[in-house]
């Protein structure tokens, strides 16, 4: 049992405003059905955990209404190396299919980010990620036609982006607010991933 309660990495509660009911689109067959696994563990075992109780609690009162599904990315840092060009970057990103980004809007509460994984047939609670939901909900309510600007997250390592256009244009930003040219998104992965490479070659790793 001790290792389905490590899955529940809580990071911490994250606090904002509330989701942008405007740009929540109606949830697919698969996203149902992805809620309706991780309600159903969490209050499977909600009930035998003193210490997770709470969290498991407000995820088992999860409701497809309250939810929306962020477009979740991983980078391919060796594809990218290949060819370390904007068109490529976009090439190198990709989705998983055992692993999902939500947001959930709760009545008494705030809103908060979770992730889940796919374990065998099932979806499970991942970790509840702080100041994520609000940093996700501010960078959106920037972006001019958010519906169509092809808002996307992704992870490189410790590392979370986003990307999206704005005027026709692309656009990245990174955690802290700071916004990039593809040009310079390129250069700043490019360096990343070189360091990354020189101390494995030391024989070290490179914490980010």
């Amino acid at each position: 049992m001790k290792t389905l309660f490590c899955i529940l990495i809580i990071i911490s509660i994250i606090g904002c405003n509330g989701m942008d009911k405007s740009a929540k689109k109606e949830l697919t067959k698969e996203q149902k059905s992805i809620i309706e696994s991780i309600v159903s563990f969490a209050d499977s075992i909600g009930g035998k955990s003193r210490s997770s109780s709470t969290m498991l609690s407000r995820i088992a009162a999860i409701k497809a209404n309250d939810v929306e599904f962020l477009n979740f990315y991983y980078f391919d840092m060796d594809k990218f190396y290949e060819d370390p060009t904007p068109e490529n970057l976009l090439l190198s990103l990709y989705q998983p299919d055992d692993f999902a980004m939500l947001v959930v809007q709760e009545k008494a509460r705030n809103s908060y980010a979770l992730t889940t994984k796919k374990q065998k047939s099932n979806w499970v609670p991942n970790a509840m990620m702080h100041d994520f939901g609000e940093k996700i909900l501010h960078v959106k309510s920037k972006i001019p036609n958010v519906e169509n600007s092809d808002f996307r997250i992704f992870q490189f390592e410790a590392l979370y982006f986003y990307t999206y256009t704005s005027k026709g244009e692309r656009v990245y930003e990174d955690m802290r607010g700071n916004v990039f040219t593809p040009g310079m998104m390129c250069d700043r992965l490019l360096t990343v991933i070189n360091a990354i490479k020189q101390a494995a070659e030391e024989g070290n790793i490179l914490y980010l």
